[in-house]
């Protein structure tokens, strides 16, 4: 896996550096990763691999036409395979050409603008005539290198950042930072694109990057580009920000005024697991957690009650991961979705006792198909709730079914109106009807969605182990693509069932997974390629003891922040941080133990919790301060939640409230001594705490809150008594 080189890491750390003259600060220095037997199979061609070396050939024959001319023919036939770019990193074809191209010699690369300029042209007179992205982006995807590749890059900045799109701003803009003297000293870089000889000022670009990383709350790392570009650019002038004049005294004026800057991790509602599709949720603000308001009990299945077998002698995880909308909560098994008003706790929308609880299925009805072969893993379950409809992944938990399991065990993929139709059923897809072959997908964790688009990771485990996106409508359910990510090595035997429930992260357009087996990818959502992945060394000889003790088993998608993705695969010991965009590595840090969750991450502290409570320098993957206890009995215990400046962290029989900026202890909420209750999964619903422990939710309501006259005399006298 490489690291992310050269002056690009300072760009995307912070620590700007505008030419290879002018570095103020280097990335970490880390020692070079062993060489590791990757354990993914890919989509890499071996002919991709052999035209290449005749590009090579041809460059150093100085035959600049045939090396053009070969390099678009791999890229028209085998644009959207993956290329080796480096040990562990793989490329889109298509876009390692054009990485590749940017360092040809400038004979080389007149060649190709004079075949590839008029169509060019074409689109950037269509993008500014009709005012359309659609033409920039033709022009970046199949002739970035042209003479008109710069122009596209800096009109897609200009539209993203007048959208709020301040990442994609970001990774438009510095394509078109000079590669400074590299070239000239034959030390090209194919990891990175990096536009080579643009006419638009450098130094009106790079001010407008150093505002990207203003009006993200990344204030420490504006100030320090700001200084960097004041030393090089003292008097460079322009238009910036709707002034003109110099530019660094721009910069100085903008940059003092913080009050201008508006974050948006702060968010009302915890819609998906970890609240949102970044995965990277905060509430506000700070909660005040007093008695309980209500609890829930909910009866165990089958595939919550296998994990107490004498086979695994573990105790019920806390699986539950409940999802908010307006007044009420949904939370679901494999069986049923349940719906509350998380205010009462009573049942939603009726508000009556006696009615149901229940919302899916509306009838009652079937009994579930339990495995025959024995099963491994930890079941959980998730929900997503976009534009007033609530999709759910439903019925058997295993999705790498036994190869002599007698019964089919399908999942299923459900959508319910909550605004219009109190949970009224939309559309349902069963993962019987994903059949190849006579080879059936299960569906993994809850669905993303964007816009009229659902994206979902799918699994089998027959002929081979594979892990793919697929992507559905919205409004009918139907399948719109497929992508297969990779291949994987088999991790149990044949004969036992399997249960994972993997989950994507959408941001910024683009799709994030890791699988949990090798890899983590990046695709666009737009048609599923593939934009880079990453290979990482994995844990070897796991036994099935280790895959359903949820203790060392957590449910960790990536974590999405400000253009940095943040991944804790299960497989491995590792915590690392890529650059999103090009899926370089920023850093890696292996912990002591296993992170069983990302938490989030505040204005420079990425949270991650396992046995222990961690706060991890978001820049630089330093442990800035750890919390909890070496003791068994004192590990963290479900899944906490990031509040104002805190974060909740639940253990067995309490929740600390932890400074999650400086690491100190807050506040202890103890539990089962004062209620009786147990950790779990912490949910924010309003100003309610919610805990998802494994067989009941229980509601917490805030100290000084006033009984409504509904409220028995148990609650009130429990809520006096604080």
């Amino acid at each position: 896996m490489q690291m992310l080189r050269g002056f690009i890491v300072l760009l995307v750390l912070g620590s700007a550096c505008f030419s290879t003259k002018l570095s103020l600060a280097q990335p970490e220095q880390q020692d070079v990763p062993p060489k590791f037997r990757e354990s993914v199979s890919l989509d890499v061609n071996n002919t991709v691999l052999k035209k290449m070396g005749s590009v090579r050939d041809y460059l150093a024959e100085r035959q600049w036409e045939d090396a053009v001319n070969i390099l678009a023919k791999i890229s028209e036939e085998y644009g959207d395979t993956l290329y080796p770019e480096s040990p562990g990193r793989y490329l889109r074809v298509s876009e390692y050409c054009q990485n590749l191209l940017a360092g040809f010699p400038r004979e080389a690369i007149a060649v190709y603008r004079e075949k590839t300029d008029p169509r060019a042209k074409r689109w950037l007179e269509q993008a500014v005539a009709d005012a359309t992205v659609q033409p920039l982006l033709n022009i970046v995807e199949q002739a970035l290198m042209s003479s008109y590749g710069d122009d596209a890059l800096y009109r897609l900045g200009e539209i993203s950042w007048e959208q709020g799109d301040l990442s994609a701003a970001r990774a438009y803009w510095r394509k078109l930072i000079p590669r400074a003297d590299a070239t000239q000293q034959g030390q090209h870089d194919p990891g990175v694109f990096l536009y080579p000889d643009t006419d638009l000022p450098v130094p009106t670009i790079l001010a407008r990057l150093v505002l990207v990383s203003f009006f993200e709350g990344d204030f420490e790392r504006a100030t320090m580009e700001r200084d960097v570009f004041r030393k090089r650019y003292p008097a460079a002038t322009g238009m910036l920000a709707g002034q003109e004049g110099n530019l660094a005294a721009i910069l100085s004026s903008i940059l003092e005024n913080h009050s201008q800057v508006s974050l948006p991790a702060a968010r009302r509602e915890m819609q998906t697991f970890a609240g949102d599709q970044t995965r990277n949720f905060r509430a506000e603000k700070k909660l005040d957690v007093g008695a309980i308001a209500w609890s829930f009990s909910i009866p165990l299945n089958w595939s919550q009650e296998f994990p107490r077998k004498p086979a695994f002698e573990h105790r019920v995880p806390p699986g539950l991961f409940p999802v908010v909308h307006g007044e009420h909560v949904f939370f679901n098994d494999d069986e049923r979705i349940y719906a509350l008003n998380w205010k009462s706790g009573l049942p939603a929308w009726s508000g009556e006792e006696q009615a149901s609880p229940i919302m899916y299925p509306s009838v009652p009805g079937g009994v579930p198909r339990l495995p025959f072969r024995p099963v491994v893993g930890v079941p959980r379950f998730t929900m997503t709730i976009a534009d007033g409809r609530l999709y759910a992944r439903m019925g058997t938990p295993v999705t790498s079914v036994a190869k002599d399991e007698r019964l089919g065990l399908f999942s299923d993929l459900v959508c319910l109106d909550l605004d219009q139709g109190q949970g009224k059923l939309l559309w349902k897809i069963s993962s019987a009807q994903m059949r190849e072959q006579n080879f059936i997908w299960s569906f993994e964790g809850a669905p993303v969605i964007f816009g009229d688009r659902l994206f979902v990771v799918l699994h089998r485990g027959f002929p081979e182990v594979q892990t793919n996106v697929a992507c559905f409508s919205t409004e009918t359910g139907e399948l719109i693509w497929n992508q297969k990510v990779c291949l994987a090595l088999r991790n149990i035997e044949e004969g036992t069932n399997y249960i994972t429930h993997l989950l994507l992260t959408f941001a910024e357009g683009q799709l994030y997974l890791s699988t949990d087996m090798g890899a983590i990818a990046s695709l666009d959502s737009r048609d599923g390629k593939l934009n880079w992945l990453v290979a990482y060394a994995t844990q070897e000889r796991v036994t099935k003891r280790v895959l359903s003790d949820h203790m060392q088993r957590g449910l960790v998608p990536c974590v999405y922040d400000r253009g940095i993705l943040f991944a804790a695969p299960q497989d491995s010991r590792e915590l690392m941080a890529f650059d999103a965009d090009t899926g370089l590595l920023l850093w890696r840090r292996e912990l002591p133990h296993q992170m069983r969750n990302l938490l989030g991450v505040n204005e420079s502290t990425l949270i991650a919790s396992g046995d222990q409570l961690f706060g991890i320098d978001r820049a630089t993957g330093d442990v800035k301060w750890k919390v909890g206890s070496h003791d068994p009995e004192g590990f963290g215990y479900g899944r906490g939640v990031l509040a104002g400046d805190f974060v909740y962290w639940p253990l067995r029989e309490e929740i600390l409230v932890v400074d999650s900026e400086r690491g100190s202890l807050k506040q202890r909420i103890a539990l089962r001594a004062l209620h009786g209750e147990t950790g779990g999964n912490l949910i924010i619903a309003g100003q309610q705490l919610l805990v998802a422990q494994p067989q009941k939710v229980t509601a917490f309501g805030e100290y000084g809150q006033v009984p409504s006259e509904a409220d028995d005399e148990q609650k009130v006298s429990a809520l006096l008594a604080k």
